[in-house]
């Protein structure tokens, strides 16, 4: 199934290579001034022209959140980050990338964005099968990244079962924004 964007979206930069995507800007409000950060697992196919099932549901929350919530007022763009950068639909078949997990480049780019100061909503889920320590240490590295940045930090909702913040796929829209720093 083909995705569009929502309405409201226009993909203002992306930066991709070699079957990975490092960092996806989206405008979802001309007027807006202020930026916000989500980190999600991995993407699955959104690119320049086509969005995804996740990517909607995550820009469908902020946008129908932004008077509810005061954080949220105001935000012009979302740039969307990744623990791990490969383009994978289906998680489960990360397995196959285990040694290509740790980034360089990925880590720099979030870095880069965390520095910035900005506010951000993480959004990983649990951990593809066969990968738990690796992906936790990702998770471990980017949380020590928001802790030195001291970047405001949100999740949706509450954590799953084994303590990751829920991914973006399964938000509810009328779901807590719950800030845990």
């Amino acid at each position: 199934m083909a995705y569009t964007y929502p309405k409201f979206a226009k993909v203002l930069r992306i930066h991709q290579a070699q079957g990975k995507r490092y960092r996806m800007e989206i405008e979802i409000d001309p007027t807006g001034s202020g930026t916000f950060v989500v980190i999600q697992k991995n993407p699955s196919r959104a690119n320049a022209e086509v969005s995804d099932h996740t990517l909607n549901r995550v820009l469908n929350y902020l946008y129908l959140n932004r008077e509810k919530n005061a954080c949220l007022r105001g935000v012009r763009r979302v740039v969307f980050l990744n623990l791990i950068p490969w383009y994978e639909t289906y998680s489960d078949r990360l397995i196959e990338k285990e040694n290509q997990l740790y980034d360089p480049e990925n880590l720099r780019t979030i870095a880069a964005h965390l520095g910035s100061g900005d506010p951000c909503i993480i959004a990983w889920g649990n951990p593809p099968k066969g990968l738990g320590k690796p992906y936790a240490s990702l998770a471990e590295k980017v949380l020590g990244l928001l802790g030195r940045y001291g970047n405001s930090v949100y999740h949706v909702g509450g954590l799953t079962r084994l303590g990751y913040p829920r991914h973006g796929q399964i938000w509810g829209y009328t779901d807590p924004l719950r800030n845990i720093k």
